[in-house]
């Protein structure tokens, strides 16, 4: 039996999705696949068992043969927190080398799922590099890409702290304009320090977009019509503070979009369904006027209200877009596809001794 320990040096890395890519591929390999996540950070319910909202995702939609109680054995919870705040917190490795056992059983591959960062844990001693230690498996360790020398020093300090236990790094989110230089000079810099390198992941737009339902929750948004376009991906977000002849022009030039405008800015409203719009928010909690309402439902374009003023709305965005998970089947199906062109997976199971 062989295991796969997913880590990331930053948060929202695409460590998950990963764990859920490589388990898909194995599976579609004819092989028995376990996974879990030793250190949940994302509580959910299943039954009468708190587990990780992501480890469960993952375990539902390939199938997986996971009893509940063995998805995330530990929980980070408050009062969790708070034990160990108090000096009274217990020692949980034990428990994690049960959990793989059962997990591992009559198994052909096992990916175990990191949370957070590689340091993420520490209160705790759960660390990716404590458990990577405890369950005696090397590490794929997913690199989110800021600029080179961040890259860089992330892979160079995650060699530090993993040492032998590194099997090799994944870069993610790479901007097109940088792929080349990547791959010409800190690749090679890389596998000179003997950090194997086994894919440069472009950014993609599919994988970068939201939800229009994922917007309305996470803004707090109440869906005036076209609640069956909900579904529907948005790729970028536009705000609708201009005149209306500049916001027809830039409306024009960007598809898939989202429109953030005041309530009463009637003219940006019908400016935004001439154009290739996905969902309208509309901010301060003003109503459109029923021309508007009625132009929007026959175009199947849904109409948000949210609370908050534009900025704060803007924020808010910003912050919910850099923080997505992918559920959607259009965006893992895209990811499969991406991830399949952009990493060497001979490669990859070379290092991990995958036969």
């Amino acid at each position: 039996m062989n295991s796969i320990y997913i880590a990331s040096s930053s948060p929202f890395a695409g460590k998950s999705l990963l764990s859920l890519l490589l388990c898909s591929r194995f599976k579609d390999e004819g092989r028995k696949v376990g996974y879990f996540k030793p250190l949940g950070l994302l509580p959910a319910k299943v039954g009468g068992t708190i587990v990780d909202e992501d480890a469960l995702f993952i375990v539902k939609y390939l199938n997986l043969d996971v009893q509940p109680e063995l998805i995330s054995p530990v929980m980070r919870t408050p009062s969790f927190v708070d034990e160990f705040l108090k000096g009274k917190g217990r020692d949980f490795s034990e428990i994690i080398k049960k959990t793989f056992e059962s997990v591992s059983r009559n198994k052909n591959v096992v990916v175990v799922g990191g949370s957070g960062f590689l340091t993420t844990g520490c209160l705790f001693k759960l660390t990716g590099i404590d458990i990577a230690k405890m369950l005696r498996t090397k590490v794929l360790l997913i690199v989110r890409y800021a600029e080179d020398i961040t890259l860089v020093d992330e892979s160079l300090i995650a060699q530090c702290l993993l040492k032998d236990n590194l099997g090799g790094i994944v870069i993610n989110k790479v901007p097109e304009g940088s792929i080349e230089h990547i791959s010409q000079k800190v690749l090679p810099y890389l596998e000179k320090q003997n950090i194997p390198v086994f894919g440069i992941i472009p950014q993609d737009r599919i994988l970068a977009s939201v939800s229009v339902r994922e917007l309305v929750e996470h803004l707090g948004g109440t869906v005036l019509c076209c609640e069956d376009k909900l579904d529907e991906l948005v790729e970028r977000f536009s705000i609708g503070a201009m005149s209306v002849e500049s916001a027809l022009r830039y409306f024009r030039q960007v598809p898939n979009k989202a429109v953030i405008t005041g309530g009463d800015r009637s003219d940006i409203q019908l400016a935004a369904l001439e154009t290739s719009t996905k969902c309208i928010i509309l901010t301060g909690n003003l109503h459109p006027n029923s021309l508007i309402l009625a132009k929007a439902q026959e175009l199947c374009v849904p109409i948000i209200i949210v609370a908050d003023d534009t900025l704060t709305t803007v924020e808010r965005m910003e912050s919910t877009l850099s923080r997505m998970r992918v559920r959607e089947e259009k965006k893992i199906k895209e990811a499969k596809d991406v991830f399949e062109r952009s990493i060497d997976f001979k490669k990859l199971y070379s290092a991990f001794e995958i036969k």
